[in-house]
Protein backbone atom coordinates (compact mmCIF):
# COMPACT_ATOMS: atom_id res chain seq x y z
CA UNK A 1 0.00 0.00 0.00
CA UNK A 2 0.88 3.20 -1.02
CA UNK A 3 -0.13 4.69 2.63
CA UNK A 4 1.85 1.87 4.51
CA UNK A 5 3.07 3.24 7.91
CA UNK A 6 1.23 6.82 7.34
CA UNK A 7 0.08 9.07 9.94
CA UNK A 8 -2.97 11.37 8.58
CA UNK A 9 -0.65 13.99 8.85
CA UNK A 10 2.10 13.07 6.16
CA UNK A 11 -0.40 10.52 4.00
CA UNK A 12 0.05 12.18 0.29
CA UNK A 13 -1.38 10.30 -2.22
CA UNK A 14 0.05 10.82 -6.12
CA UNK A 15 -1.96 13.43 -7.84
CA UNK A 16 -3.84 11.71 -10.97
CA UNK A 17 -6.07 13.70 -13.53
CA UNK A 18 -8.75 15.76 -11.11
CA UNK A 19 -11.11 15.00 -7.94
CA UNK A 20 -13.74 12.02 -8.66
CA UNK A 21 -17.19 12.44 -6.77
CA UNK A 22 -17.92 9.30 -5.41
CA UNK A 23 -20.47 8.00 -3.19
CA UNK A 24 -20.25 4.85 -0.82
CA UNK A 25 -22.88 3.20 -0.03
CA UNK A 26 -22.59 0.54 2.76
CA UNK A 27 -19.73 2.42 5.22
CA UNK A 28 -18.83 -1.08 7.10
CA UNK A 29 -15.62 -2.10 7.44
CA UNK A 30 -13.89 -2.27 3.77
CA UNK A 31 -16.70 0.37 2.37
CA UNK A 32 -15.07 2.58 5.28
CA UNK A 33 -11.46 1.33 4.51
CA UNK A 34 -11.59 2.16 0.50
CA UNK A 35 -13.66 5.12 1.23
CA UNK A 36 -11.11 6.68 3.59
CA UNK A 37 -8.36 6.18 1.10
CA UNK A 38 -10.40 7.56 -1.89
CA UNK A 39 -11.23 10.73 0.69
CA UNK A 40 -7.54 12.06 0.35
CA UNK A 41 -7.83 13.62 -3.10
CA UNK A 42 -11.42 13.01 -4.09
CA UNK A 43 -14.95 14.12 -3.03
CA UNK A 44 -16.20 11.27 -0.86
CA UNK A 45 -19.43 10.68 0.86
CA UNK A 46 -20.09 7.66 3.20
CA UNK A 47 -23.19 6.32 3.72
CA UNK A 48 -23.42 4.74 7.15
CA UNK A 49 -25.34 3.43 9.79
CA UNK A 50 -25.80 6.64 12.46
CA UNK A 51 -23.64 6.16 15.61
CA UNK A 52 -20.54 5.31 12.59
CA UNK A 53 -21.81 8.63 11.10
CA UNK A 54 -22.04 10.63 14.25
CA UNK A 55 -18.45 9.68 15.46
CA UNK A 56 -17.00 9.83 11.48
CA UNK A 57 -18.21 13.86 12.06
CA UNK A 58 -16.99 14.03 15.39
CA UNK A 59 -13.54 12.52 15.43
CA UNK A 60 -13.29 11.62 11.97
CA UNK A 61 -12.60 7.95 9.72
CA UNK A 62 -9.79 6.51 11.80
CA UNK A 63 -7.96 3.46 9.92
CA UNK A 64 -4.99 1.56 11.71
CA UNK A 65 -3.23 -1.29 11.52
CA UNK A 66 -1.24 -1.70 8.01
CA UNK A 67 -2.53 1.22 7.04
CA UNK A 68 -2.59 4.52 9.59
CA UNK A 69 -4.97 7.17 8.84
CA UNK A 70 -7.37 9.47 9.61
CA UNK A 71 -9.67 10.66 6.75
CA UNK A 72 -12.88 13.24 6.68
CA UNK A 73 -14.78 12.37 4.19
CA UNK A 74 -18.68 13.53 4.27
CA UNK A 75 -20.63 11.28 5.96
CA UNK A 76 -24.86 10.85 6.11
CA UNK A 77 -27.02 8.01 6.82
CA UNK A 78 -29.08 8.46 3.36
CA UNK A 79 -28.37 8.62 -0.23
CA UNK A 80 -27.79 12.44 -0.43
CA UNK A 81 -29.57 14.31 -3.38
CA UNK A 82 -26.78 15.30 -5.26
CA UNK A 83 -24.83 13.81 -8.85
CA UNK A 84 -21.84 11.52 -8.01
CA UNK A 85 -18.93 9.74 -10.85
CA UNK A 86 -19.23 6.65 -9.50
CA UNK A 87 -20.79 4.66 -6.66
CA UNK A 88 -19.42 2.21 -5.12
CA UNK A 89 -21.34 -0.48 -3.39
CA UNK A 90 -20.28 -2.55 -0.38
CA UNK A 91 -23.51 -3.27 1.73
CA UNK A 92 -23.67 -6.84 2.74
CA UNK A 93 -24.89 -9.14 0.51
CA UNK A 94 -28.41 -9.43 1.54
CA UNK A 95 -28.70 -5.79 1.60
CA UNK A 96 -28.17 -5.39 -2.31
CA UNK A 97 -31.94 -5.33 -3.03
CA UNK A 98 -32.61 -2.57 -0.70
CA UNK A 99 -29.63 -0.55 -1.97
CA UNK A 100 -30.54 -0.87 -5.43
CA UNK A 101 -33.57 0.51 -4.56
CA UNK A 102 -32.43 3.68 -2.20
CA UNK A 103 -30.08 4.34 -5.18
CA UNK A 104 -32.71 4.40 -7.47
CA UNK A 105 -31.97 8.34 -8.49
CA UNK A 106 -28.14 7.31 -9.41
CA UNK A 107 -29.31 3.97 -12.02
CA UNK A 108 -29.06 6.05 -15.10
CA UNK A 109 -26.67 8.87 -14.31
CA UNK A 110 -23.69 7.11 -12.39
CA UNK A 111 -21.40 3.99 -12.91
CA UNK A 112 -21.87 1.69 -10.27
CA UNK A 113 -18.97 -0.81 -8.94
CA UNK A 114 -19.77 -3.53 -6.59
CA UNK A 115 -17.03 -4.80 -4.22
CA UNK A 116 -18.93 -6.95 -2.25
CA UNK A 117 -19.03 -10.53 -0.91
CA UNK A 118 -20.56 -13.22 -2.46
CA UNK A 119 -22.60 -14.01 -5.75
CA UNK A 120 -25.13 -12.64 -7.31
CA UNK A 121 -24.39 -8.95 -6.60
CA UNK A 122 -23.45 -7.81 -9.66
CA UNK A 123 -26.32 -9.60 -11.68
CA UNK A 124 -28.89 -7.64 -9.05
CA UNK A 125 -27.28 -4.14 -9.65
CA UNK A 126 -27.46 -5.37 -13.32
CA UNK A 127 -31.23 -5.80 -13.62
CA UNK A 128 -32.01 -2.04 -12.61
CA UNK A 129 -28.57 -0.25 -13.18
CA UNK A 130 -27.26 0.92 -16.76
CA UNK A 131 -23.35 0.68 -16.13
CA UNK A 132 -22.05 -1.73 -14.33
CA UNK A 133 -18.61 -2.75 -12.73
CA UNK A 134 -17.55 -5.63 -10.00
CA UNK A 135 -14.84 -5.78 -8.30
CA UNK A 136 -12.98 -7.71 -5.70
CA UNK A 137 -10.72 -7.38 -2.59
CA UNK A 138 -8.56 -9.70 -0.49
CA UNK A 139 -7.54 -6.94 1.77
CA UNK A 140 -8.89 -7.68 5.68
CA UNK A 141 -10.52 -5.25 6.92
CA UNK A 142 -11.94 -5.25 10.73
CA UNK A 143 -14.66 -3.13 12.15
CA UNK A 144 -13.51 -1.60 15.40
CA UNK A 145 -16.01 0.51 16.93
CA UNK A 146 -17.90 3.55 15.13
CA UNK A 147 -15.29 5.77 13.30
CA UNK A 148 -12.66 3.09 13.30
CA UNK A 149 -11.48 -0.21 11.58
CA UNK A 150 -8.38 -1.76 11.52
CA UNK A 151 -6.29 -3.08 8.09
CA UNK A 152 -5.40 -6.09 9.83
CA UNK A 153 -4.34 -7.76 6.09
CA UNK A 154 -3.14 -6.72 2.65
CA UNK A 155 -4.44 -7.63 -0.55
CA UNK A 156 -5.50 -7.61 -4.03
CA UNK A 157 -8.19 -5.44 -5.50
CA UNK A 158 -9.80 -6.26 -9.47
CA UNK A 159 -12.36 -4.87 -11.54
CA UNK A 160 -14.30 -5.43 -14.88
CA UNK A 161 -16.98 -4.96 -16.75
CA UNK A 162 -20.31 -6.17 -16.20
CA UNK A 163 -22.70 -4.35 -18.28
CA UNK A 164 -22.82 -1.42 -19.93
CA UNK A 165 -19.68 -0.42 -19.67
CA UNK A 166 -16.24 0.00 -21.35
CA UNK A 167 -13.00 -1.05 -20.72
CA UNK A 168 -12.14 2.47 -19.86
CA UNK A 169 -14.47 2.86 -17.40
CA UNK A 170 -12.75 -0.29 -15.72
CA UNK A 171 -9.44 1.51 -16.81
CA UNK A 172 -10.49 4.48 -15.16
CA UNK A 173 -12.00 3.34 -11.68
CA UNK A 174 -8.68 1.15 -11.38
CA UNK A 175 -7.16 4.68 -11.72
CA UNK A 176 -8.79 6.26 -9.20
CA UNK A 177 -8.28 3.31 -6.49
CA UNK A 178 -4.37 2.90 -7.63
CA UNK A 179 -3.97 6.69 -6.80
CA UNK A 180 -5.72 6.43 -3.59
CA UNK A 181 -2.95 3.47 -2.85
CA UNK A 182 -5.31 0.41 -3.35
CA UNK A 183 -3.57 -1.50 -6.06
CA UNK A 184 -5.63 -2.38 -8.17
CA UNK A 185 -5.53 -4.46 -11.96
CA UNK A 186 -8.30 -4.74 -14.38
CA UNK A 187 -9.86 -8.24 -15.91
CA UNK A 188 -11.48 -8.78 -18.79
CA UNK A 189 -13.17 -11.86 -17.20
CA UNK A 190 -14.69 -10.30 -14.15
CA UNK A 191 -17.13 -13.07 -13.52
CA UNK A 192 -14.34 -15.93 -12.47
CA UNK A 193 -12.80 -13.63 -10.19
CA UNK A 194 -16.05 -13.14 -8.49
CA UNK A 195 -16.54 -16.59 -8.20
CA UNK A 196 -12.48 -17.19 -7.39
CA UNK A 197 -13.11 -14.70 -4.37
CA UNK A 198 -16.44 -16.66 -3.36
CA UNK A 199 -14.43 -19.59 -3.14
CA UNK A 200 -11.67 -18.38 -1.08
CA UNK A 201 -14.33 -16.48 1.06
CA UNK A 202 -16.36 -20.19 1.38
CA UNK A 203 -12.75 -21.79 2.35
CA UNK A 204 -11.96 -19.66 5.12
CA UNK A 205 -14.61 -17.65 6.66
CA UNK A 206 -17.17 -20.66 8.19
CA UNK A 207 -14.37 -21.89 9.56
CA UNK A 208 -13.13 -18.64 11.06
CA UNK A 209 -17.01 -18.27 12.10
CA UNK A 210 -16.82 -21.49 13.91
CA UNK A 211 -13.53 -21.66 15.65
CA UNK A 212 -14.26 -17.69 16.52
CA UNK A 213 -10.73 -17.06 15.72
CA UNK A 214 -8.80 -14.37 12.96
CA UNK A 215 -7.79 -15.91 9.79
CA UNK A 216 -4.38 -17.23 10.79
CA UNK A 217 -5.78 -19.62 12.70
CA UNK A 218 -7.47 -21.63 9.67
CA UNK A 219 -3.77 -22.55 8.27
CA UNK A 220 -2.01 -22.98 12.02
CA UNK A 221 -1.74 -26.34 11.48
CA UNK A 222 -2.11 -28.92 8.55
CA UNK A 223 -5.42 -30.90 9.73
CA UNK A 224 -6.86 -27.02 9.34
CA UNK A 225 -5.09 -26.20 6.65
CA UNK A 226 -6.34 -29.14 4.80
CA UNK A 227 -10.11 -28.42 5.42
CA UNK A 228 -9.59 -24.74 3.76
CA UNK A 229 -7.56 -27.19 0.65
CA UNK A 230 -10.79 -29.22 0.60
CA UNK A 231 -13.44 -26.56 0.43
CA UNK A 232 -11.37 -24.42 -2.01
CA UNK A 233 -11.36 -27.92 -3.94
CA UNK A 234 -14.81 -28.11 -3.64
CA UNK A 235 -16.05 -24.71 -4.84
CA UNK A 236 -14.03 -25.03 -7.40
CA UNK A 237 -15.96 -28.32 -8.84
CA UNK A 238 -19.36 -26.14 -8.05
CA UNK A 239 -17.73 -23.27 -10.61
CA UNK A 240 -16.70 -25.77 -12.90
CA UNK A 241 -20.22 -27.03 -12.56
CA UNK A 242 -21.99 -23.50 -13.12
CA UNK A 243 -19.58 -23.00 -16.29
CA UNK A 244 -16.89 -20.82 -14.96
CA UNK A 245 -13.57 -22.77 -14.87
CA UNK A 246 -11.50 -22.97 -12.06
CA UNK A 247 -8.59 -25.40 -11.27
CA UNK A 248 -9.20 -27.18 -7.72
CA UNK A 249 -5.11 -26.99 -6.81
CA UNK A 250 -4.34 -23.76 -7.66
CA UNK A 251 -7.67 -21.69 -5.85
CA UNK A 252 -6.72 -23.77 -2.86
CA UNK A 253 -3.19 -22.76 -2.41
CA UNK A 254 -4.89 -19.25 -3.37
CA UNK A 255 -6.94 -19.81 -0.02
CA UNK A 256 -4.53 -20.64 1.67
CA UNK A 257 -2.21 -17.66 0.40
CA UNK A 258 -5.03 -15.21 1.49
CA UNK A 259 -5.42 -16.61 4.97
CA UNK A 260 -1.68 -16.08 5.69
CA UNK A 261 -1.68 -12.70 4.07
CA UNK A 262 -4.59 -11.91 6.42
CA UNK A 263 -3.65 -13.59 9.60
CA UNK A 264 -4.47 -11.05 12.04
CA UNK A 265 -8.06 -10.20 10.62
CA UNK A 266 -11.22 -11.36 11.88
CA UNK A 267 -13.14 -12.23 8.73
CA UNK A 268 -16.51 -10.45 8.08
CA UNK A 269 -18.42 -13.72 8.89
CA UNK A 270 -17.07 -14.30 12.41
CA UNK A 271 -17.35 -10.09 12.58
CA UNK A 272 -20.86 -10.50 12.17
CA UNK A 273 -21.50 -13.57 14.44
CA UNK A 274 -19.29 -11.74 17.13
CA UNK A 275 -22.40 -8.70 16.50
CA UNK A 276 -24.90 -11.16 16.84
CA UNK A 277 -25.94 -9.89 13.00
CA UNK A 278 -27.20 -12.45 10.02
CA UNK A 279 -23.51 -13.69 8.18
CA UNK A 280 -23.05 -13.50 4.18
CA UNK A 281 -23.43 -17.83 4.11
CA UNK A 282 -26.08 -17.79 1.99
CA UNK A 283 -24.53 -15.60 -0.82
CA UNK A 284 -21.03 -17.45 -0.51
CA UNK A 285 -21.18 -21.18 1.08
CA UNK A 286 -24.80 -21.52 -0.04
CA UNK A 287 -24.32 -19.97 -3.50
CA UNK A 288 -21.61 -23.02 -4.00
CA UNK A 289 -24.03 -25.58 -2.63
CA UNK A 290 -26.74 -24.22 -5.28
CA UNK A 291 -24.38 -23.98 -8.42
CA UNK A 292 -23.27 -27.80 -7.80
CA UNK A 293 -24.04 -30.28 -9.95
CA UNK A 294 -27.33 -32.62 -9.58
CA UNK A 295 -26.06 -35.23 -7.60
CA UNK A 296 -22.81 -34.19 -6.27
CA UNK A 297 -21.92 -33.95 -2.75
CA UNK A 298 -19.75 -31.26 -1.24
CA UNK A 299 -18.99 -32.65 2.12
CA UNK A 300 -16.69 -30.21 3.77
CA UNK A 301 -18.98 -26.96 2.39
CA UNK A 302 -22.53 -28.83 3.32
CA UNK A 303 -20.77 -29.37 6.78
CA UNK A 304 -19.46 -25.36 7.41
CA UNK A 305 -22.77 -24.48 5.81
CA UNK A 306 -24.59 -26.20 8.63
CA UNK A 307 -22.67 -25.09 11.60
CA UNK A 308 -22.85 -21.51 11.07
CA UNK A 309 -26.62 -21.55 10.09
CA UNK A 310 -26.86 -23.32 13.59
CA UNK A 311 -24.48 -20.43 15.28
CA UNK A 312 -27.08 -17.76 13.59
CA UNK A 313 -30.01 -19.58 15.08
CA UNK A 314 -28.43 -19.92 18.67
CA UNK A 315 -28.29 -15.66 18.17
CA UNK A 316 -31.82 -15.44 16.88
CA UNK A 317 -30.16 -13.74 13.72
CA UNK A 318 -30.86 -16.52 10.88
CA UNK A 319 -33.77 -16.83 8.60
CA UNK A 320 -36.31 -19.40 9.74
CA UNK A 321 -36.11 -21.89 6.88
CA UNK A 322 -33.79 -24.75 7.74
CA UNK A 323 -32.67 -26.01 4.41
CA UNK A 324 -30.04 -27.19 1.98
CA UNK A 325 -30.23 -24.03 -0.37
CA UNK A 326 -29.25 -26.84 -3.03
CA UNK A 327 -31.34 -30.03 -1.75
CA UNK A 328 -34.20 -28.99 0.39
CA UNK A 329 -33.37 -30.52 3.73
CA UNK A 330 -30.14 -30.68 4.81
CA UNK A 331 -30.58 -33.36 7.92
CA UNK A 332 -32.20 -35.95 5.92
Amino acid sequence: MVCKGATAKDFTAPRGSGRVKILVFGAGAIGSFVGALLSIENEVTLVARAAHADAIRARGLKISGRTTLVAHPNVATEVPIAEFDAVFVTTKSYDTANAVQALQPLWRRTIFVTLQNGLGNAEALSDAVDRVLAGTTTHGVTFVRPGEVVHAGEGETVVGVVKGAVRADADHMADVLNRAGIATSVTDDVRRELWAKAIVNAAINPLTAVLRAPNGAVVANEDLRGIVERLAREGASAANDAGVTVEGDRIAAKAVEVARATADNRSSMLQDLERGRQTEIEAITGALLRSAAKGRRLPYTETVYALVRGLEGSLAVAPKEKTDPRRGNLFK
